[in-house]
């Protein structure tokens, strides 16, 4: 499944939850113990179900109607039958996160070693007591009810009037419904819960309209190995436990069973790899200590427990052992550790090491939070087949060959002016080669890895040409001396890649036919694109920008404005000459729906043509106080100035002007 993010710890999912909670009212959330292909009400589980709905509520009416006549209306009714086991079209959610985040984290003897997950949701739900809410809830009770018997039932009841063609669109539309202490009577568990529902709806087929018809604002991630810890986090902190959420007593009996048993752990050495050590001495014993976790759920504090018992074997001779934890030999390739680590030698005389956030004894730690979702990030879009990269490095160091030869062949004439002109006519293509080596993926042999690195730094230094030959500060005499020493830098990576590209095609048996028909890697790889997750407010604004701008006595220019953007929107002004890359630029502050810029270049470099640009930046880059107007994802913004095909919406204004 993907996620959004993950959630390590209690303090995490607080801090990334604080600015949703800021700017949003009404949240709704649901916590899943494992990855679950849908998310379905229970009346779905089996064919049966659904065609018998309205019998098993009736049923249940004849059989515990003394104990149900209390609850409110017939959505009340319903969450009594969910929450006593009787298959419903309800499916639930709370809006408070962490108890969400307690049944993600879930012990009960099941799903204990998978990813449990937290869903998010930002709608606007309706009260259970609304007509909607009545309707819809009526018609799971009683489906065989015709839309004219509703309608006529809605007036009775609630001395609502709605059509048949409105009581149709209903029972077709699913919904939140409200929190509410209508739906706690005889029911305990929503109480403790702060449990509210979705109801799911009819849809054209005879089924339902489930929760996947919802699109999250966010999925989060729980990695099975730290589910124990927050489990203990959420007990200590917020007093939520299993006695918490079932407020019946047999739940004290499993609570202090899970509490006070005793669970001990002895270090395998099928449990663990050590990937690699290196040891440095200058003013200090340094160890590196790379160790791979073979079963990736392992519970955290077990984790910590095989460092230290690998630690034994490098304390006599280290001041300092530095420690790096991944699940897989991938994540060691990339930098992805799971947890990293400090053993700080007591005898030693420390000079200026300090311990990571968490302290245990000798040993710190700091857990990284992330690092699934990068993982899963790096499996899908980074690592590629050997023989596509070294066909895909292999022919953009074709491609660019005849470049390099002819910058190589000007500087050695000391060509100067033709160098310089030849590098402005074809700065655009040099520049293309090192996009694509930016975009070419990784293998997951270590060796070759390093290898493919020589093809980034060559155009890494063709690009430094480029910018260099911009730049107008330089000296004609400092400027041909930082020409000389980038080159020097092609003629050095080109011969290591002329030499490397030999033994690699031998080791990887690239044949010529392999070389032809394998793709660009860079072609295949896949852009996430923004979803709106939050709905499109009706009452959106229509963005609008007036600008203007003058020299002043210096020949800056000053670019202000007119906006009906709110109050603190944050935005970025620039004016880029023609045929540059970028400009002098600067930040404005929209106050009173007006923002003006300071004088903007040196009074010579901003002549001619040139584009003005106005940008936005996406809210999480915004004062807190725009965003709780603009909204997270903009739904309060509309217009041309709002871009929406990014990972996140912005905006953007740009107008050719001529100064």
């Amino acid at each position: 499944m993907h996620a959004n993010d993950e959630i390590i710890s209690l303090a995490d999912f607080r801090k990334k939850l604080k600015r949703f909670q800021e700017c949003y009212d009404e949240i709704y959330f649901r916590g899943e113990v494992e990855e679950f292909q849908n998310r379905e009400p229970s009346i779905l589980r089996d064919e049966g179900y659904l065609e018998n709905e309205g019998c098993m509520y009736q049923e249940m009416m004849q059989m515990y109607g003394e104990q149900m006549k209390n609850a409110y209306r017939y959505i009340g009714k319903l969450a009594l039958l969910q929450h006593n086991n009787v298959p419903t079209r309800l499916l639930d959610i709370t809006v408070d996160p962490f108890v969400a985040l307690y049944f993600a984290c879930e012990q009960n003897g099941i799903a204990n070693d998978k990813d449990g997950y937290v869903f998010m949701y930002i709608r606007n739900g309706k009260s259970c007591n609304s007509p909607d809410v009545y309707i819809l809830s009526l018609h799971a009770c009683f489906p065989e009810l015709s839309y004219k018997e509703i309608a006529e039932k809605v007036w009775q009841e609630l001395k609502v009037s709605y059509t048949e063609e409105k009581i149709q669109q209903v029972i077709h539309t699913p919904l939140f419904v409200k929190r509410s202490k209508d739906l706690s009577v005889g029911n305990s568990r929503i109480q403790a819960q702060k449990g509210c529902f979705f109801i799911c709806a009819d849809d054209e087929k005879g089924g339902l309209i489930t929760l996947d018809s919802i699109p999250p604002v966010m999925i989060y991630r729980i990695p099975a190995s730290y589910k124990a810890t927050i489990r203990d986090e959420l007990d200590k902190e917020e007093k939520i436990n299993v006695c918490y959420i079932y407020p019946e007593m047999p739940s004290g009996g499993a609570y202090l069973r899970a509490k006070y048993r005793t669970v001990r752990y002895e270090v395998s050495e099928k449990d663990y790899t050590i990937y690699e050590v290196s040891q440095e001495k200058h003013c200090r014993r340094d160890t590196n200590l790379f160790i791979t976790i073979e079963k990736k759920n392992l519970p955290i504090k077990w984790v910590k427990q095989i460092v230290q018992h690998v630690c034994e074997g490098y304390k006599s001779s280290s001041d300092v052992i530095w420690i790096y934890v991944g699940v897989s030999k991938e994540d060691m390739l990339l930098y992805n550790w799971r947890i990293t680590g400090r053993w700080i030698n007591p005898l030693w005389k420390n000079t200026g090491i300090d311990p990571l956030k968490e302290r245990d004894g000798e040993f710190s730690w700091e857990n990284q939070s992330g690092t699934s979702i990068i993982s899963e990030y790096n499996e899908k879009n980074v690592y590629k087949p050997d023989d596509e990269l070294y066909a895909y490095y292999h022919q953009i160091f074709e491609d660019s060959m005849s470049y390099i030869r002819e910058i190589i062949f000007l500087y050695d004439s000391e060509e100067k002016e033709k160098l310089y002109t030849w590098i402005s006519r074809n700065k655009e293509q040099i520049r293309e080669f090192f996009n694509k080596t930016t975009n070419g993926g990784c293998s997951r042999i270590r060796e070759w890895n390093e290898f493919i690195k020589h093809y980034s730094l060559l155009y890494v230094e063709m690009e430094n040409i480029c910018l260099e030959n911009e730049n107008k500060n330089w000296n004609p005499q400092a400027k041909w001396h930082l020409m000389g020493r980038r080159i020097q830098s092609i003629q050095k990576e080109k011969a290591v890649i002329e030499k490397g590209e030999v033994k690699w095609r031998k080791t990887l048996d690239v044949t010529d036919e392999e070389l032809k028909k394998c793709k660009p890697c860079y072609e295949t790889h896949q852009v996430r694109s923004f979803a709106q997750t939050i709905p499109m407010s009706e009452d959106a604004i229509e963005v609008k920008m007036e600008i203007k701008y003058e020299k002043n006595t210096e020949g800056k220019i000053v670019v202000s404005g007119k906006t009906n953007l709110f109050d603190g929107a944050q935005l970025m002004i620039s004016i880029i000459p023609d045929g540059k890359f970028y400009g002098p630029s600067c930040k404005v502050n929209c106050l009173n729906g007006t923002f003006t810029s300071e004088p903007l270049g040196n009074g010579k470099n901003l002549l001619g043509k040139c584009k003005m640009s106005i940008t936005m930046p996406v809210s999480s880059a915004q004062p807190i106080e725009f965003v709780k107007k603009a909204g997270m994802q903009y739904e309060n913004l509309k217009g041309d100035f709002i871009v929406r095909n990014g990972i996140s919406p912005s905006g953007k204004y740009e107008q050719e002007v001529v100064l």
